[in-house]
């Protein structure tokens, strides 16, 4: 599976904390990179490019790709501004994502991305996935609980996301709320797939590292803050927390962030609350911190402080879980998720700074609770890690790509052992995973050789029919098709026709790389037939079959047997009249549109093969010899040339 993720206004690559980058970089890469370790899946990342040096496309240490695309000028600009540029950003998305069968889905992150996106996507003919990872307040909302107005293009951008996704991935119960009342999504298009967190790399601290700090002037048993620098994340109530605490029993507390490009001046408001509060010794600023220095902050503190005003998760809740520190959070949106309350962390029901101070206080005094919520919180962790993140990421992508694919696909082939031969392991391949298979024969193969021996005497008899007959039905329950017809015979009988029958046409060589039908050619023949009764005929078994996608022959019929080229066209013909998609079998896997190795099938595609025993010998190293003498290799992998819908 290939999966593209789009984030255009930040980077996974740039370090949480800074600029506009916070949790969602942190969890867009760790399951991009789980999504490759642990399920297989292929992931690269698409994103604005902010710098005049960032490369068209580089591979990141983890060996994830990342393209950087023009939108705007290659410099940092405000989350506020960047939505000016979605449309130069989809310009130079488009080729990336249409034209080919390049990524099986497309999932973004954040309104943006989604709205850049998913016109690409339905033009590629695949699902879009979103995940917002924020929610906007509607622009006539009060600036209640801290969190800015938000300009009509993103409130709007957000309902059209919601409503043309194919699946929304909410991180939280909260977050899936509210995406389903604010932006009018469809409860059943959304499901939940909570943040995981790397448990090896956050883990509590090893008492043999003794009293660490991450500065001189930082003692130990210090809080933490750790998010970025805007008034949404509330680093106003950590201080005036921290001011009410009593002077003797006041711990430092680290501030680990910086001001987001919309807030360039609240940075400088809190340095001044904090001189005002009289804690100029008491708090240290850090910027962003790359994660391996940033989770040795984490493990050395006491306790992590986040009074955010929303949070969709609140991803460095569970960090601190990870780390065997404990959380006193607001109950705001997700974080009551994030943190089990009284168990792995306190929750406060209000930002009044008193409040705060009253429990923080509570906690500080009992150093036998805080290490039981450290130790519960490590535990839980270990049950949220992002390989879990990433399975269930994988088993919502399967869902909805089962749901985009064709669920009833029609093959028409020639003569019995056409079937298994061309397409065997690919109808094998269907049936296992849920497809409808229909199979239209047309002929029974009347003129085809027969294998020497004791089948030889049935050459030029009716019996050789009925044995070729019950040979196909035998492989066919083996492969596991739902539905046979032989053509002229109802359902596979135009309305008002009596039933007929369609001869093996034969072969002779007319010139070179040239066949046509055997001299020895009746007039019923599917050569010689009408070619509209023969198109009617296929357009009523399709129809019949509720076909939604039809599969045969290459223009050459493969090797240029005469009735090969002619159901070529005969069911192109007729899968237009029905107004299905249409594909052509083809062993080159240059010519193909799609091309699939289905190797696993081989055995089963051999059992059914040996059922064909007029026609072909298979021998225990599956060689097969034709009835002619020819010997050839059982070959699983096979292509679709033409219009090829989704398969799974």
């Amino acid at each position: 599976m290939r999966v593209a993720f789009i984030s255009m206004h930040t980077s996974p690559a740039e370090r949480a904390g800074t600029a506009d980058a916070g949790g969602m970089n942190v969890l867009i890469r760790a399951l991009a990179t789980a999504l490759q370790d642990t399920a297989g899946v292929d992931v690269e990342f698409f994103t604005r490019r902010s710098s005049p040096h960032q490369p068209e496309t580089t591979t990141l240490d983890d060996g994830i790709v990342l393209h950087h695309l023009d939108a705007g000028p290659a410099t940092p600009l405000p989350k506020s501004e960047i939505d000016q540029h979605l449309a130069e950003f989809r310009d130079n998305l488009q080729p990336h994502l249409v034209g080919g069968r390049r990524f099986d889905l497309v999932h973004s992150h954040h309104w943006m991305s989604g709205v850049a996106a998913i016109p690409l996507a339905r033009e590629a003919g695949i699902p879009h996935v979103m995940t917002y990872h924020s929610v906007a307040a509607h622009p006539n909302s009060p600036l209640r609980d801290g969190e800015p107005p938000e300009s009509p293009a993103r409130v709007d951008g957000e309902v059209h996301c919601a409503r043309e996704s194919d699946l929304i991935l909410a991180v939280s119960h909260h977050e899936a709320a509210v995406v389903i009342g604010r932006c009018q999504a469809d409860p059943e298009k959304v499901a939940i797939v909570r943040p995981g967190v790397d448990v090896e790399l956050f883990h509590p601290a090893d008492p043999s590292e003794g009293a660490w700090t991450p500065s001189p002037d930082v003692e130990p048993g210090y809080l933490l803050f750790a998010a970025r620098l805007q008034p949404l994340k509330a680093p106003d109530v950590a201080i005036r927390t921290l001011a009410l605490l009593p002077s003797a029993e006041r711990p430092d507390l680290v501030i680990v962030g910086q001001v987001s490009e919309d807030f360039s001046q609240y940075e400088a408001e809190l340095h001044e609350l904090v001189h005002d509060m009289g804690l100029a010794d008491k708090v240290t600023f850090l910027p962003g911190q790359d994660r391996e220095s940033f989770a040795q902050i984490m493990r050395h503190a006491s306790v992590l402080l986040v009074p955010s005003h929303s949070e969709t998760f609140g991803l460095v809740a569970l960090e601190a879980s990870a780390s065997g520190v404990p959380v006193l959070a607001a109950a705001a949106g997700g974080l009551t998720e994030a943190i089990c309350n009284t168990h792995t962390g306190l929750l406060v029901p209000t930002h009044n700074p008193h409040a705060w101070a009253g429990d923080l206080l509570a906690l500080l005094r009992e150093p036998a609770r805080l290490e039981e919520l450290g130790r519960t919180g490590r535990r839980r962790a270990e049950t949220m890690t992002w390989a879990h993140s990433a399975r269930a990421t994988v088993d919502n992508y399967r869902r909805v790509l089962a749901e985009q694919c064709v669920k009833r696909v029609a093959f028409v082939h020639a003569h019995p052992d056409d079937e298994t031969l061309a397409s065997g392991a690919l109808i094998a391949h269907l049936a296992d995973e849920g497809v409808s298979v229909s199979l239209l024969t047309a002929t029974r193969g009347e003129m085809g050789g027969v294998v020497p021996g004791p089948l030889s005497s049935l050459v030029g008899t009716p019996d050789l029919e009925r044995r070729r007959e019950a040979e196909l039905a035998g492989a066919i329950d083996v492969l596991g098709v739902d539905h046979h017809a032989y053509l002229g015979m109802p359902p596979a009988r135009a309305a008002g026709l009596e039933p007929r029958r369609y001869l093996d046409s034969g072969m002779q060589w007319l010139s070179d790389g040239v066949a046509g039908p055997a001299d020895a050619s009746d007039e019923r023949s599917l050569c010689s037939a009408d070619e509209a009764e023969a198109v009617a005929d296929i357009v009523a078994f399709l129809r019949r079959a509720n076909a939604e996608f039809a599969v045969s022959y290459d223009d050459d019929g493969g090797y240029g047997h005469p009735d090969h080229v002619r159901l070529h066209h005969l069911t192109k013909a007729a899968a237009a009249e029905v107004g299905i998609p249409y594909a052509s079998l083809t062993p080159d896997e240059p010519k193909a549109d799609l091309w699939v190795e289905l190797e696993r099938h081989r055995p089963r595609t051999v059992e059914a093969l040996r059922h064909h025993r007029t026609q072909v010998t298979v021998h225990d190293d599956h060689r097969i010899t034709h009835s002619g003498g020819q010997d050839d290799i059982l070959i699983t992998s096979v292509g679709l040339r033409g219009d090829v819908p989704r398969l799974p």
